[in-house]
């Protein structure tokens, strides 16, 4: 039924209805499963069941949507499907920031904004991305306002929709077992400096700043020949604390089935993936950094009687986060901080190394600082009941949905504290002694539920479809509340969306398509008498090979062009952030004994009363050729938003709040071009595909109340959203005293200089510009791959261009955390009087330097790459025997992940900046075997 493709993110139990879809943004290509058109198989556009597939379906839509079939996620051996999902779909953006095992999922927008993430069509309070691939059925992505107008208050950014699984049609029982194992390797580290080349660069920065040496040539010729390991050290504290590899492991059992009145699908799913840090023997616990995942899940449909069904869904989910009790992160932090030079790991009597200095041992830090565990408890149950009402009007049904979930955050701390010693050797007697820092103390054991959330979601669905003369109707009708209770360890006040929507598709002979679709909906969180809003959208398309005139036994096969228009909203009301706050304040000190009493005072302003709104445009043509065997897609797009929440530019500090008001004042304009495009063949028992998708992302910033500024290069308004803004470096100081540098700085040989804008001779903020992300974002992606015979082999390439990223603090620059902290290789291109004209870097200072670090055009780097994302090569047998047991399908297959990546900027990984967890290179093999 049509009008279910516009509520697919609405809907949980009408799959098979929005499986008929034949959706434009196709990445992937499956030709086992496909069925053929003529000599050709079709390339894989929608159909998640092959059977309920129709030519003409693809006619009939008429929004912006990507499409993926779950099959394409399973060969990445990726702890988050959101990894998986990079590079597939048109105008989604995805970005893995981090490697840490369970932190370690990609994020990132939808034509410049964060979508909402559905499973089985409901919007879900627990984290959706970290789910067993092979549950899914399908990913589709809603991008235009007749996709997600039914969203209501959370249609304005767009939506990504996972189905999960139903059970195979065909009867019987099915099993199929997938066990996986891989290593895990750091894509790249950071290279610090031997001690000699620190103390060496070190002595140079001191000199540099008028200051004398601290090492002399005894202590240079000891640490380059390491003669004095404990009076002079020189550890590679990234060898020391952290592996070179780290196992990974998947195990999968799914049952699948179907009998007359009932089909299922049930999955048990394990996955363990181990971190990077080092353990000792000493510990009965593992201080590691660490993943482990419990899945269950249950997919039933029965057919109660001839018009009535039901669907229950259960799903449960157990995962547990590991981590060294100093902290993932704060080691990360450390060793940016700790050089070669700063202590022994131990002492010869056994204890760990310190000083006044560095008294928090990195080697205690992650063996000897216990652990902490952070249990995630969450599950939810579905119930979808449907009756056909053919008997009462024909093309009529009716649904009811009624959803659960629970979500409990459980934060386990066995951390504990420990000593470091410096140890001294009285040069007169000979005697040892040690100086202790720190406080040891006995080992944390609290156990605390850190968040409980749970969720209540009703759904009420009607709609009727008739068709008459070669026209057809589709109306459908929606109630829908969802109600979100957060955090009640904190006594929080629920949360509730209560939309009313409808849409209506009308349909003449397939050639032209008009829809309507259009909302109204609500949150309590805003004020009385402006909780709710209206949100319409319509599309139209024309179908022109529908046409008599069109040459039917020409190349091209199917052309259609559209358009979609709409008014979108999206609640960020914050927690009646319209209503005045006030919360405890510090003590007064008042009376003859000076007593402390104390007080109220009012919290930061945030006046938001309504919602951020989005007027959004879409126009694209599809088209398919050359018998179906290729395709083309086009999409623009222009979303012009308002009442965005920001913080007020125009306040002022003297009420004391400066810019921290916020209220629904902001505009932005986001445009773009999409781009998709396929082409799967078919020559004797060699088949292969490719396709690739393109996207060019461009935003400007319409309003952002920003002060008059004095010069038009300091305003952000007409800039893009997310620009980077700073002094435009311009070479290196020459000669003492010279400029421009920053005001109340005097320049010396080596110092960055940089553009006087305004020409006072001053450098300050009236200095300062737009120096990063000003050309529209360019990210794309290619899927490729074929089959012969039993070998398959699969990539997947994806990349961004026209991407800048800004290096700032201790991973970047010398010696920082007040001149205690690493160097690194790239500070040895610094400025010298021998290597003025070829420098990449000022000369090294100790300590901050407050006209060299800071935010400048100097510190922007291309962030541009490209990727092997994926590669998967396989192997299958069919109907082999095993004794007594049929074995249907074995598959063996080898896959990897992150694999291969290009890029100008060689400090670390272009997504993953310097202190960060280091991204991931997994390589992984695996069986399945089908019964």
């Amino acid at each position: 039924m049509r009008q279910l493709l516009c509520a697919a993110a609405l809907s949980a139990l009408m799959q098979p209805a929005a499986a008929q879809v034949a959706h434009r943004d196709t990445v992937s290509y499956n030709t086992d499963t496909l069925p053929a058109a003529g000599a050709y198989r079709l390339p894989n556009y929608a159909p998640v069941y092959p059977a309920l597939y129709r030519q003409d379906a693809e006619s009939k839509t008429v929004e912006a949507i990507g499409f993926l079939k779950g099959e394409s996620l399973g060969s990445a051996p990726a702890t988050f499907i959101s990894t998986g999902l990079t590079g597939r779909i048109a105008g989604l953006y995805l970005q893995q920031s981090s490697g840490e095992p369970g932190n370690d999922g990609a994020s990132g927008t939808l034509r410049g904004r964060s979508p909402l993430v559905l499973v089985d069509g409901i919007p879900r309070t627990l984290p959706p991305w970290s789910i067993n691939p092979e549950e899914i059925a399908s990913v589709t992505v809603l991008k235009d306002a007749l996709s997600t107008a039914m969203l209501g208050m959370r249609s304005m950014n767009g939506a990504i929709l996972i189905t999960t699984r139903k059970g195979e049609q065909q009867r019987g029982l099915h099993l199929d077992f997938t066990a996986q194992t891989g290593i895990s390797t750091p894509v790249k580290f950071p290279e610090p400096l031997s001690a000699y080349s620190y103390a060496n660069l070190y002595n140079e920065a001191l000199v540099n700043d008028g200051r004398p040496p601290v090492y002399t040539q005894a202590d240079l010729d000891a640490y380059k020949n390491h003669t004095d390991p404990l009076g002079h050290p020189d550890i590679n504290w990234y060898d020391k604390i952290l592996k070179e590899q780290t196992p990974f492991s998947r195990y999968t059992l799914n049952a699948e089935g179907a009998n007359k009145a009932m089909r299922y699908f049930v999955s048990l799913d394990y996955l363990n993936q181990k971190g990077l840090f080092r353990e000792s023997d000493i510990n009965t616990y593992s201080t590691n950094s660490g993943y482990q995942r419990y899945i269950f899940r249950s997919n039933v449909d029965v057919n109660l009687s001839r018009r009535l069904s039901m669907s229950l869904n259960v799903f449960g989910r157990i995962r547990d986060q590991n981590a060294p009790g100093a902290g993932t992160q704060s080691i990360f932090d450390a060793l940016l901080a700790t050089p070669a030079n700063a202590y022994p790991i131990q002492n010869p009597d056994g204890s760990l190394g310190g000083n006044i200095n560095y008294s928090n041992n990195l080697y205690g830090q992650s063996i000897m600082s216990g652990y902490t565990q952070d249990v995630f408890s969450d599950g939810y149950a579905d119930l979808v009941l449907k009756r056909n009402m053919d008997d009462v009007l024909k093309g009529w049904w009716v649904k009811g949905t009624l959803s659960y979930v629970l979500t409990l955050y459980q934060n386990i701390d066995r951390s504990k504290a420990f000593e470091t010693f410096q140890m001294h050797i009285d040069p007169a007697t000979g005697d040892t002694t040690y100086q202790r820092f720190g406080t040891k103390a006995e080992q944390n054991n609290t156990s605390t539920v850190t968040r409980r959330e749970h969720q209540i979601y009703a759904e009420a669905a009607t709609g009727y479809t008739h068709s008459r003369n070669g026209n057809t109707l589709d109306a459908m009708l929606l109630y829908s509340l969802d109600h979100n209770t957060i955090n009640t360890t904190a006594s929080q006040l629920p949360e509730s969306f209560e939309t009313l929507a409808g849409n209506v598709q009308y349909s003449i002979r397939d050639k032209y398509i008009v829809q309507v679709s259009a909302s109204y909906g609500g949150n309590n969180y805003y004020p009385k008498g402006n909780r709710f809003g209206f949100f319409p959208a319509a599309g139209i398309g024309w179908n022109i090979d529908k046409e008599n005139f069109f040459n039917k036994d020409g190349f091209i096969n199917t052309l259609k062009l559209r358009a979609t228009y709409g008014l979108t909203g999206n609640a960020v009301a914050g927690y009646y952030d319209y209503i005045d706050h006030y919360v405890g304040a510090g003590g007064y000190y008042f009376g003859a004994s000076a007593a402390s009493q104390s007080g109220i005072t009012e919290n930061q302003p945030r006046d938001i009363t309504t919602w951020e709104k989005g007027e959004k445009l879409d126009v694209g043509m599809d088209m398919r050729f050359a018998e179906n065997r290729g395709a083309f897609s086009v999409d623009y797009y222009r979303n012009r938003l308002t009442d965005l929440v920001i913080s007020r530019g125009k306040s002022s500090a003297a009420l004391g709040y400066g810019n921290s008001i916020v209220r629904n004042l902001g505009k932005d304009l986001y445009s773009g071009l999409e781009l998709s495009a396929g082409w799967s063949d078919k020559i004797n028992d060699f088949q292969y595909y490719i396709s690739g998708n393109f996207s060019l992302s461009d935003s400007k910033v319409l309003f952002n109340d920003e002060p008059a500024y004095p010069y038009s290069w300091m305003e952000r308004t007409g800039r893009a959203v997310n620009g980077i803004y700073g002094y435009v470096a311009d070479g290196f100081v020459t000669q003492a005293e010279e400029g421009p540098v920053v005001e109340g700085y005097r320049g010396v040989p080596g110092d960055l200089r940089y553009r006087d804008l305004n020409g006072d001779g001053i450098i300050n903020q009236y200095d300062q510009q737009a120096i990063g992300n000003e050309k529209p974002l360019l990210f794309y992606g290619a899927d490729l791959g074929f089959s012969w015979k039993h070998f398959s082999l699969s990539l997947l390439i994806q990349g961004a261009a026209h991407r800048d990223i800004v290096l700032t603090g201790p991973g970047e620059w010398a010696f920082q955390n007040d001149g205690k902290g690493q160097a690194w290789q790239h500070n040895l291109d610094r400025w010298t009087p021998a290597t003025a004209s070829t420098a990449a870097y000022p000369r090294v200072s100790v300590g901050t330097n407050v006209n060299n670090d800071i935010v400048s055009s100097f510190w922007v780097r291309t962030g541009s790459y490209v990727r092997l994302k994926n590669a998967e090569l396989a192997y299958s047998f069919d109907d082999i025997r095993l004794g007594k047991i049929k074995v249907s399908r074995l598959r063996i297959f080898l896959n990897g992940l992150n694999l291969l990546t290009i890029s100008p900027f060689k400090q670390s990984d272009p997504e993953t900046l310097p202190g960060s967890y280091p991204l991931q290179r997994i390589v992984n093999g695996g069986i399945t075997v089908k019964f």
